[in-house]
């Protein structure tokens, strides 16, 4: 009843009852959705909101490859309408040859039956990065909310702790001086105004997003940084289910009062969730013999077209072109600087989660990168 856009009594409207559909579909509760107008008096009709619910509680159990992870073994137990409350709970563990990761997540979408959300995580990740080693666990604290019927903000608490290990001869020398324990205490807001459709696989609508995330040692911790990033995507429908989207995204990161970048919050360019055709990081600054640094400032122009190959399965086709560079600590941000690919991806909304299968075309390889890049995936859209 939450997510219906119409009171009892009120003048009928196609569009709150449009929302209304949009808004049940997004939960993700349901496999179905049909809202009919029944006539029950001559000025008067009663909505019927028909649902055919699916299974929130998902228990998986597995293992796989991708680019990014490897070889992988996977666990995930995660509970999404918990008490028919849309309370979440999940619980993950990941073992790969490159990262793995534990995560507990629990999250209440109305906290009292508020327009306030509340979330608690905590995780440890173990990430080889070639250049280095890193070990991080942390907690986060996270209060959202809603302004508006697309508008929401959020603020979150963090504390992470840090270990940086096994640093490569040829890494920077801001690498090598971060090798050891470091701390960071501080905040993470977020304002975003979101009128896509459909989250899952958008027809229309679009996302503006505003991040500001502030490390600082008035907290106890060891790092002292800010981070702005800025995230907008628009889709356009076109006929016969064809749309396309353009996406745009600029990252900045600094350290305040002499410190330096965290390396946690450096960018990596490069990979299917940021520029195609490239494998992770490697659209952004690397060293004399091509082992990942990090960016301190990244701008990605992501453009996708977008067709339907079988609408009964959930599966689309998308031509894309990609623009982007992760820039270096102290190099100037120059659109000629833009790396380009292009290539084609599959997307299929998978009863686990959305699956994705790109291959992209570097436009124009520097010597020792590869001409094109085979990458896939399992998680949200970009």
């Amino acid at each position: 009843r939450r997510e219906v856009r119409v009171d009892e009594q009120d003048v009928i409207d196609t569009v709150a009852i449009k929302r209304s559909f949009q808004r049940l579909n997004n939960l993700n509760f349901f496999e179905t959705v049909e809202i009919l107008p029944r006539q029950v008096e001559q000025d008067k009709v009663d909505l019927d909101v028909k649902v055919k619910e699916k299974p929130t509680g998902q228990f998986s159990i597995g293992g796989g490859y991708s680019t990014l992870d490897q070889l992988t073994a996977v666990a995930d137990i995660t509970e999404g309408n918990l008490n028919g409350r849309g309370q979440m709970v999940r619980v993950r563990g990941q073992l790969g040859q490159r990262r793995s990761l534990g995560l507990i997540t629990l999250r209440d979408p109305y906290l009292n039956d508020s327009l306030t959300s509340g979330q608690i995580d905590i995780y440890r990740t173990m990430t080889n990065y070639t250049t280095y080693f890193e070990d991080k666990s942390g907690a986060s604290a996270t209060l959202g909310r809603w302004f508006s019927e697309y508008s929401s903000g959020s603020f979150a608490l963090v504390a992470e702790s840090m270990k940086f290990s096994d640093a490569q001869s040829d890494a920077p020398d801001f690498i090598l001086k971060q090798i050891g324990t470091q701390t960071t205490t501080g905040f993470r807001t977020a304002i975003s105004r979101d009128s896509r459709d459909y989250y899952m696989d958008p027809r229309s609508g679009m996302r503006n997003a505003l991040n500001l995330d502030w490390g600082t040692r008035y907290l106890g911790g060891s790092n002292n940084y800010y981070k702005v990033t800025v995230d907008t995507m628009k889709y356009w429908s076109l006929p016969y289910d064809l749309r396309h989207s353009l996406r745009g995204r600029f990252g900045t990161v600094e350290g305040i009062g002499g410190r330096p970048i965290p390396l946690t919050e450096r960018y990596f360019v490069g990979g299917i969730n940021t520029m195609r055709g490239f494998v992770f990081g490697r659209a952004g600054p690397v060293t004399s013999s091509g082992s990942l640094v990090g960016a301190a400032k990244e701008l990605i122009i992501n453009y996708d077209f977008i067709f339907p190959v079988s609408a009964e399965a959930k599966l689309n086709a998308v031509i894309f072109f990609d623009y982007g560079k992760g820039f270096d600590d102290n190099e100037k941000l120059v659109l000629a600087d833009l790396r380009k690919a292009a290539g084609l991806e599959g997307r299929w909304i998978s009863p686990f989660g959305p699956l994705r299968v790109a291959y992209g075309l570097n436009l124009n390889p520097k010597p020792g990168e590869r001409p094109g890049v085979f990458e896939f995936s399992v998680g949200s859209l970009f």
